[in-house]
């Protein structure tokens, strides 16, 4: 009878275990091929930025932080050559204005809808993805994207700290990975 039952409980936990499923992040990154972002010396933060949470909006600042300066750039406050603004999609679906410089089927973009496009003017950002651009100031315009989907995992809660401690990892990560794909190499 012990066997049966150690048999039983071994289907069951293998059941279990292969049943579960793991939401890998996914990331996404592309920029203007003919650009040259060893131009790019500055960033700052766009003030139109933000996530809603003020504990997920500053540990996302501080990872593109981060980044950038590990790719040589420096942060300034004002005249700067590039330009960061972000949207995180926490608890609602956003929908933003397209960026001209590619086509591409993006996972992170609700239907079909290839940014681009002539009559490409508004995409979805779907639940849970954090889009970063990179804005060239003097030709005010996108030069650099990157997406992270299931990094907000959790819609937000009445307790902000408790939200980003539960993302703070796959933030973190996610920035990481994005920013992998940027031109330039860390210094």
């Amino acid at each position: 009878m012990k066997s049966i039952l150690k048999i039983i409980g071994v289907i069951v936990f293998a059941s279990v275990l292969l049943s579960t499923t793991i939401n890998a992040q996914k990331t996404t990154a592309a920029h203007d091929k003919n650009v040259n972002f060893s131009n790019f010396k500055t960033f700052m933060f766009s003030e139109k930025s933000g996530a809603r949470n003020p504990f997920v909006n500053q540990m996302i600042l501080t990872a593109v932080e981060r980044e950038l300066t590990a790719k040589g750039l420096t942060k300034v406050d004002a005249n700067a050559d590039m330009k960061v603004v972000f949207l995180a999609a926490a608890g609602f679906d956003l929908q933003v204005a397209s960026v001209p410089f590619y086509t591409v089927q993006n996972p992170a973009y609700s239907g079909m809808l290839g940014v681009g496009g002539e009559a490409a003017t508004m995409w979805d950002v779907t639940t849970g993805t954090l889009v970063i651009d990179l804005w060239d100031v003097k030709a005010d315009r996108v030069v650099f994207r990157g997406t992270a989907r299931d990094v907000l995992e959790r819609a937000p809660s009445a307790d902000p700290v408790a939200d980003a401690k539960v993302v703070s990892k796959t933030v973190n990560k996610g920035i990481a990975k994005i920013f992998k794909k940027y031109p330039i190499a860390a210094k």
